[in-house]
């Protein structure tokens, strides 16, 4: 017996090792990159962490007599921190991709390129988990405990899904997504989408060193002063959560990209101690620095804002230097699984979330903090399991290339199976001579197939 569980233990084990394997992130193009998905695991690590910590303020007393509104709260709500290390990927990510395209990044077939991989890889995961949502609280009419943004505008689950599904909730009603409330990040993103042809073209057009210079310094400070202007609409448009607030962490990300070579030239150079603690240290900083505070402006702001930057660089540069133990950290086998699945643990985290706290707090309402930090670490297991389950299953099907043109030829080959077959010689065309034949091959190839 004691023998048959050690066989299951390792044969468990051995599994578990070679899953991140079978799994990995599918590209489109260029070679793996694990250290860019482990910058993802910490995004998407801040995420998890600073949702559990909203949910632990709304659903537990003891939270609330211990931590609520301390100066140690404020460390703690990282998940804006995720976020604007999830558009400085993008931007990074994005840039690297015009850079090895090698084409006008306003040509045809470059945005035809562009344009298809997101909407063929992004937008699917994503409709499918809106149309799920929006179907379950129309059947049931679940309204889900302790929120903030469901009782919001539009007062119709339709318009808001429509809202949803072209990614302009927030433009038109200044409100979170109703279905997904942290489907405001991807409207962000789609339109940083829209404008970085336009960015990765204008840099093109530079070629002197230091007119690029110029332009990143310029972008950057323009971006700084968006961030912290409290700007709630542009005409009809509301802007308070939209790229105008957030621009400049994908611009970071694209001037990490077209600095690279000269940035790995430079880490690689010192010794792999000083790139690791570079990547820590980096890590640290932006933990470090408190949450933005609601209308943070002026000359506190600007500085937490370069700290984060800095922060942020310094994460992305550690990973340029093979030698960097910071590097060989996001490049472990798991590590890089979470993070090249966080897209599909970042579209069920906050369901599994509020719903785990929701029944944690009707069985365990005067759990003590070390309870309740137990309740979400346990969440975020099965945060990351549901997720991972997601990503198999769902998302992975949407990076095979063509995953439409073998859909369509799937349901095309049921149909024509089912089809019934006419009496009579059938009709086939030879590809030697193009022919109706009677169904046997050419008489050439007859002979070379008799030798």
């Amino acid at each position: 017996m004691v023998e048959a569980g050690l066989g299951l233990g390792a044969r468990v084990g051995a599994w578990l090792a070679g899953f991140p394997a079978r799994f990995q992130r599918k590209i489109s193009q260029g070679a793996y990159r694990p250290e860019v998905d482990g910058l993802r695991f910490f995004a998407i690590a801040f995420v998890i962490f600073g949702h559990s910590i909203e949910r632990a303020a709304r659903f537990f007393v003891s939270y609330r007599d211990r931590l609520a509104d301390t100066p140690l709260e404020a460390h703690l709500q990282v998940a804006p921190l995720g976020v604007n290390l999830f558009f400085a990927i993008s931007g990074f990510i994005l840039a690297n991709q015009a850079i090895k395209a090698d084409k006008n990044p306003l040509g045809a077939s470059f945005l035809k390129a562009y344009f298809g991989r997101r909407v063929m890889r992004i937008e699917p995961p994503y409709i499918l988990l809106l149309v799920a949502t929006w179907a379950f609280v129309s059947l049931t009419g679940w309204v889900p405990d302790g929120t903030h943004r469901f009782d919001v505008a539009p007062a119709s689950l339709n318009l808001s899904l429509a809202g949803s599904l072209f990614y302009l909730h927030d433009l038109i009603w200044g409100t979170f997504p109703r279905l997904f409330p942290p489907g405001w990040s991807l409207e962000v993103e789609v339109q940083f989408y829209l404008v970085a042809p336009l960015l990765f073209w204008l840099w093109m057009r530079l070629a002197s060193l230091g007119a690029r210079a110029a332009m990143a310094a310029a972008l950057l400070a323009v971006g700084v002063s968006l961030s912290i202007l409290d700007l709630k609409t542009l005409g009809p448009l509301h802007v308070e959560f939209s790229l105008l607030h957030s621009f400049n962490f994908f611009w970071l990300g694209i001037v990490l990209a077209y600095a690279r070579s000269p940035l790995a030239a430079w880490i690689a150079a010192r010794p792999a101690a000083f790139a690791t603690l570079l990547g820590w240290l980096g890590l640290a900083l932006c933990v470090a620095l408190p949450a933005p505070r609601e209308g943070g402006e002026g000359v506190a702001e600007v500085l937490r804002l370069l700290g984060v930057y800095l922060g942020l660089a310094a994460m992305f540069v550690s990973t340029f230097a093979p030698a960097s133990g910071f590097r060989s950290f996001c490049a472990a086998p798991w590590i890089s699984l979470i993070g090249g699945a966080c897209y599909s643990i970042y579209l069920v985290h906050l369901q599994v979330t509020q719903v785990f706290a929701s029944l944690a707090a009707k069985l365990a309402p005067g759990a003590s903090l070390i309870g309740v930090a137990a309740i979400f670490a346990a969440s975020a297991l099965v945060v990351v399991a549901v997720g991972l389950t997601y990503y198999v299953f769902v998302e992975r099907r949407f990076m095979t290339r063509n995953w439409h043109l073998l859909v369509w030829a799937a349901i095309r080959n049921v149909f024509v199976r089912r089809a019934p077959v006419a009496d009579g010689p059938r009709l086939v065309v030879s590809r030697d001579d193009a022919k109706p034949s009677d169904g046997r091959p050419p008489a050439s190839r007859r002979r070379s197939a008799g030798g």
